[in-house]
Formats: C-alpha cells, sequence, structure tokens
C-alpha cells in the first residue's frame, strides 16, 4: 500500500486518538488531518515510539497511535521491550515498512532491509499483539477491532516507497526551514493545552 493510503485509513479510525507521526507519514497527517490531536516527531529521528508511549501511559483513557518509520524504529528498539514491560492497554504502534531512509529524498536502504522481521523483533520483545497488513483494505477491515480491543498493538504496514523526488545532482537537497526545528515543541505544547481542557 502507499503512505498516504495507509495514513488516510489510520485517521479515518482513529476516533479520539493522538496521532505521533514521524517521517513520511507527517506530511499526510498534515494534509488530511491538521486540526487534529497531532504532534510530530521532527527532527527527533527514532523518537516517535517513545514519545508515543509516554502519551500512552499519561493518557491512558484515550487511545494513542504512532505513525512510525522502520529506519527510525531501528533507532530506538529498545522503546518495544519497554513497551511490552508497560503494557499501555491504549497504545498502537504503526511501523511503516517502506525499506528505506529518506523516501521519496534519497530512499537509502535501511541495514538488512531484505531480511529484517519487524513482527519477529516485536514478538521476541514480548509484545503481546502483533499484526501485518499488505494493503489498504486489510488494515481498513481490522482498525475497528484493534482499536477495540486492548493492546499494546504493534502493527507492521507494508509500504510502497514513493521515488518522485528523489536528490540527484540536478535535483540536490534543499535546507529545512526552521519550523520543521521547531515545531515537535510547538505542537507539544499546543497538545498539552488540548489535552488538559478535554
Amino acid at each position: 500500500m502507499k503512505c498516504s493510503q495507509a495514513v488516510e485509513t489510520i485517521l479515518k479510525h482513529r476516533g479520539r486518538g493522538v496521532v505521533v507521526s514521524t517521517m513520511s507519514a507527517i506530511k499526510h497527517v498534515d494534509r488530511l488531518d491538521p486540526e487534529g490531536l497531532n504532534i510530530a516527531c521532527v527532527p527527533l529521528m527514532g523518537g516517535a515510539s517513545a514519545l508515543g508511549l509516554g502519551l500512552a501511559v499519561a493518557q491512558p483513557d484515550r487511545p494513542v497511535l504512532v505513525l512510525d518509520g522502520d529506519g527510525s524504529l531501528l533507532m530506538q528498539l529498545g522503546s518495544l521491550i519497554t513497551t511490552a514491560e508497560i503494557t499501555p492497554a491504549n497504545f498502537l504502534h504503526f511501523v511503516f515498512n517502506n525499506g528505506v531512509w529518506f523516501e521519496n529524498l534519497a530512499n537509502l536502504p535501511i541495514p538488512a532491509c531484505t531480511r529484517l522481521d519487524f513482527t519477529g523483533l516485536a514478538r521476541s520483545a514480548g509484545n503481546p499483539a502483533v499484526h501485518r497488513f499488505e494493503d489498504a483494505a486489510g488494515l481498513d477491515a481490522a482498525l475497528p477491532a484493534l482499536l477495540a480491543s486492548a493492546g499494546p498493538h504493534f502493527v507492521e504496514l507494508v509500504i510502497e516507497p514513493e521515488g518522485q523526488g528523489l536528490w540527484s545532482a540536478s535535483n540536490p537537497q534543499h535546507d529545512l526551514a526552521d519550523f520543521h526545528f521547531e515545531r515537535m515543541g510547538d505542537e507539544a505544547r499546543a497538545l498539552r493545552e488540548r489535552l488538559a481542557s478535554a
């Protein structure tokens, strides 16, 4: 499935949940749900799973949905063990497995991408509910039951990487606007205020 399809499907079912997004998922969350209870984990690559876990512990009566990248999770594998130890029932950790870092920019293969088994890693860490979906229809059909049942849930999504804007000599990497380095703090403060008044 495409990243945009996965994000659209998750947002369709999120209900009153908080969404923590990182990497490729951010732009689709921004486009589809700019006013939602969202926080983008940027530029903290690798931090989405731990940030979402903290929110799930702090907000036990509200679903927390993490839209993580495969390369990002590799930087924070310890969060799988911490999640299994704490077992927050309201936590859904989606890993967008497209096999690359910097999707649609550099598309660098993540280490061991051809043999890496994310669901196996999650099971070995002790996560009680592990799932894998290769298409948006299967994800769409399963999400209501996942959200209604106690987690934590680890969900691997097989994503087709984009490749339209790859960096090259004729398409060099652009500097990121300052906004990207400030938004996580701004969104965290706004989210805290909204949750406190909910």
